[in-house]
């Protein structure tokens, strides 16, 4: 169980409301919702709905979808969510990446609400008392079943009188059920009584639930206020383009705070999220602080590899980087970012708190006003503000990032190719042929580890050792050498603060071998991300020609050297 935080849900079943609260303004206690954690629940928009419906009707051949519907991403392999009708769990709509499509797996409780025409398999007498107490559908129980069920499909098992008794996943094929062995592997068992109910509307739930927002809202203002208070720096509002940092820059408007929005194009982002962040940007009047990293990504693709969870290189190259730079441009002093982050998103932004500073981004004190706020939260306090979103969340996204992000599941590249998607797998093609991988690490998306992940069916191990390219870089090397003190030149040898330097076939040094190499190995394959420009206090780093150079005012201190993703990433 990954618990982030406090599971916030409740339902109030006198009102068939959704709430944030444990008690209802009617009067009645609400009943606490049981969700898997972290439990970060948010509204399904139309298009969710329309997905989740089609696969239901696919799957069974009807479907029971109300007004108000919620969705609850949990961990899985891909993209899988808890669908929450009426206060409880109705079932799991989730991705399979073997078969490439969507599949509703559906409680006994849920099931029992459709007309079930598709998916079914019947279980005689004999079995359905093994299957309530805790057995599996074996074959010589099955009395009848859906001719086209095949090994894999999520079925409901309805008893002789038609009564849902259980769910689970067909082991077999239709025609193979006359047989011995497990017919069906049950996930959820029980005859459980329910009803349609009356439909609510999410202005129903804005409603019910404004005392709640009302209150965390004023709480993050006087967070807001009381930060700005104590830095007492430049502050700026950090927009991504999604619904957080949308939140967050509401949040400063309601303090009384008119902040420059600072947004780092990564070169990745959606055609969407561009045209929001602008949209933004003219409808509150404020200025904009843009960084580009242009073809950053591109550029640097041949020598990281494809970016990976475990190997987030484009992070810091095309994003933190640009961001450091833009900040030292901008605020040399250094800057308070109100930033739209929250601790159910990750086990990283849960321990470090409401207030930090990032190692990648000198400078920059980072602090949350919603760091404790759930994903709905954040959408009923949009909708009671009547905000513009970004409108791929109504196209079946939960979070909005890079178009290619690792951290994204495959269902959402499904959702939506990018125009430039084709000339990304061709570099995966390129990557997997150079170190002999499997089919699957593309067809399954297992680039996105550079370690093999636990459920991966084949394995892989991806190697690589560092290559000094010496030719033609002679003059970078002899420049960021620089860094360790005054440098003399010998031959192709180098003596700086009396350490001796060969470079050859192999790199030599009399003393510091490790540091000196990574000074060349750093100098050779520099991308200029500019994470380094950030940590030089003395104004000794500049760009030219895509690359970091070191100048006469560097002072030899070698923070420089801290957090270059050259060295962090090879």
């Amino acid at each position: 169980m990954i618990r982030l935080g406090k599971l916030a849900l409740y339902y109030c079943e006198e009102c068939n409301i959704p709430l944030l609260k444990s008690k209802c303004s009617c009067g009645k206690e609400a009943m606490h919702v049981k969700l898997t954690p972290p439990g970060d629940v948010r509204p399904a928009f139309e298009y969710d709905k329309k997905i989740v419906g089609e696969t239901i009707r696919e799957q069974f051949g009807s479907c029971y979808m109300p007004r108000v519907m919620l969705m609850n991403s949990i961990p899985a392999i891909d993209k899988s969510d808890e669908i929450i009708i009426d206060g409880k769990v109705a079932g799991l709509f989730y991705y399979d990446i073997f078969s490439k499509k969507f599949y509703f797996q559906p409680r006994p409780w849920y099931a029992s609400l459709l007309e079930v025409k598709k998916g079914y398999v019947i279980a005689d007498k004999g079995a359905e008392k093994a299957i309530l107490k805790n057995s599996n559908l074996m074959a010589p129980g099955v009395k009848e079943v859906d001719g086209e069920v095949k090994r894999g499909d999520e079925v409901v098992v309805l008893n002789e009188d038609g009564e849902v008794i259980a769910t689970g996943k067909a082991f077999m094929d239709a025609e193979e059920m006359n047989r011995r062995g497990m017919a069906v592997k049950i996930r959820w068992r029980g005859k459980e009584e329910a009803e349609k109910k009356e439909g609510k509307s999410w202005k129903d739930v804005i409603k019910e639930n404004e005392d709640v927002i009302r209150s965390i809202q004023g709480r993050a203002v006087t967070f807001i206020k009381n930060i700005i208070e104590k830095y007492r720096l430049p502050s700026v509002v950090s927009f991504s383009g999604g619904k957080d940092s949308l939140a967050t820059l509401l949040l400063t408007l309601d303090a009384g705070y008119e902040m420059p929005l600072l947004f780092i194009d990564t070169g990745l982002e959606f055609e969407e999220t561009i045209k929001h962040v602008h949209e933004i940007v003219d409808a509150y009047g404020l200025q904009l602080i843009e960084g580009k990293a242009g073809r950053k990504f591109w550029d640097s693709l041949p020598f990281f590899g494809p970016p990976a969870r475990d190997f987030r290189w484009c992070c810091k190259t095309c994003k933190l980087g640009v961001a450091s730079q833009l900040i030292k441009e901008n605020f040399a002093g250094g800057i308070l970012s109100l930033i739209g982050q929250r601790r159910y998103e990750s086990f990283n932004r849960a321990k470090h708190g409401k207030v930090w500073k990032n190692p990648w981004v000198h400078g920059q004190i980072g602090a949350s006003p919603i760091q404790n706020w759930t994903a709905l939260h954040i959408w009923l306090y949009l909708f009671m503000k009547k905000a513009r979103w970004n409108k791929l969340y109504e196209q079946g996204f939960a979070r909005i990032g890079c178009w290619l992000c690792p951290a994204c599941d495959m269902a959402e590249f499904e959702l939506k190719k990018h125009r430039d998607w084709q000339i990304f797998n061709e570099s995966l093609i390129t990557f997997s042929k150079k170190h002999a991988l499997p089919k699957e690490w593309i067809d399954l998306g297992l680039w996105r580890w550079r370690r093999k992940p636990k459920w991966s069916p084949v394995d892989y191990v991806i190697e690589e050792k560092r290559e000094y390219n010496i030719e033609g870089n002679e003059k970078r090397i002899e420049n960021f050498l620089g860094i360790l003190g005054e440098v003399k030149k010998r031959g192709k040898k180098y003596v700086v603060n009396e350490v001796k330097i060969e470079i050859g076939k192999e790199i030599k040094a009399s003393s510091n071998e490790k540091v000196i190499k990574d000074i060349i190995y750093r100098a050779i394959n520099c991308v200029g991300c500019g994470v380094c420009i950030s940590k030089c206090n003395s104004n000794a780093i500049y760009i030219k020609n895509g690359k970091a150079w070191i100048n006469e005012h560097c002072i030899h201190c070698m923070q420089c050297m801290d957090e270059c993703p050259v060295i962090v990433f090879k």
